[in-house]
């Protein structure tokens, strides 16, 4: 039980304490005045109600200063911290409001408009119903200038190198995969090593993508050459030649998540294991809003809990 002689004086008010600060910190009821907007006349009375409230004195009045006694001095500090702690919830409640409702624009590639971002829109929204989102799918280049313009608050893409005038901060780090059919040699192995595709047929991006490089360069780590059977555009004809047994590829992890390629599964690639960044593209100059920040959060939680297939191919092939 809590003695009645610990609790504060029932008559005590907030105006009064945020009055004692103010003189405290001003050493003056003129300026104190001022700041919080009263008169000299009210503020002098709330220092003196609160004296009395107290039955203490709280200042050593001079005619030229309010300086402080040694129970001001012992009540200040606690005091302080009391405001702090309010202004500190009450930031905290209007974030959360503005969490709650707002509209954003994102920029996003449509790969990842077509896998990742889906899943996590719905979950967002289930969070957030009353936050509008607008979604562009648009090219590497058309993302960065939709985030430079101002049409999309932000972008998520994959950056393996910087992009000029814009800031990239990580999201999540993607695993290389190897791509095949449930029914090929490599399927049941828990990783694949590089070394292990030489004379394999492989279907990959052409050249200029990204992938392609990332590709090109875990090759050449293990002094491989390069011989793809079939160079393609996008990664959905990948698959598709994949899953035609035409072939093997090497693709995100995110790539093969959502694949309607039912009889395609997905190794990690290991010595070397080769990653990428998913970032948020966004323009340094503009400050994102808090629902903007709400869904990277989100997308970084989504990210961190998802079923990514990092997981050793099933002996049946099952839908991704």
């Amino acid at each position: 039980m809590i003695d009645s002689k610990s609790r504060p004086p029932s008559g005590v008010t907030l105006r009064q304490l945020r009055a004692f600060v103010a003189v405290a910190q001003d050493g003056s009821i003129t300026r104190a005045a001022q700041r919080l907007h009263l008169t000299s006349s009210a503020l002098s009375m709330l220092i003196s109600s609160l004296e009395g409230e107290l039955a203490v004195r709280l200042f050593e009045r001079t005619t030229r200063r309010m300086a402080l006694s040694d129970a001001g001095a012992e009540l200040l500090p606690s005091i302080e911290k009391v405001f702090d702690n309010l202004d500190a919830a009450f930031d905290g409640l209007r974030q959360f409001a503005d969490r709650r409702s707002g509209r954003f624009a994102v920029a996003t590639s449509p790969l990842l408009a077509a896998t990742l971002l889906p899943t996590l829109l719905a979950s967002f929204r289930l969070r957030f119903p009353s936050i509008e989102v607008n979604l562009f799918d648009l090219t590497p280049d058309g993302i960065a200038q939709a985030v430079r313009s101002g049409q999309a608050d932000f972008g998520v893409c994959t950056a393996d190198e910087d992009i000029p005038d814009l800031v990239a901060t990580a999201l999540y780090q993607d695993r290389l995969m190897l791509a095949c059919t449930a029914g090929h040699p490599l399927a049941q192995r828990r990783e694949v090593r590089w070394t292990e595709l030489a004379g394999e047929p492989l279907v990959l991006l052409r050249h200029g993508s990204g992938l392609r490089t990332l590709v090109e360069r875990g090759f050449a780590e293990v002094n491989e050459t390069l011989r793809p059977a079939f160079e393609v555009a996008h990664v959905g004809t990948a698959v598709g030649l994949v899953e035609a047994g035409l072939g093997i590829s090497i693709l995100p992890s995110y790539a093969l998540h959502r694949t309607r390629a039912v009889d395609v599964v997905a190794v990690p690639m290991t010595a070397p294991v080769v990653q990428r960044n998913i970032v948020a593209l966004t323009a340094p100059q503009r400050r994102l809003s808090a629902p903007c920040e709400a869904f990277l959060a989100h997308f970084r939680q989504g990210m961190t809990a998802a079923a990514v297939p990092v997981a050793p191919a099933r002996k049946t092939a099952k839908k991704r």
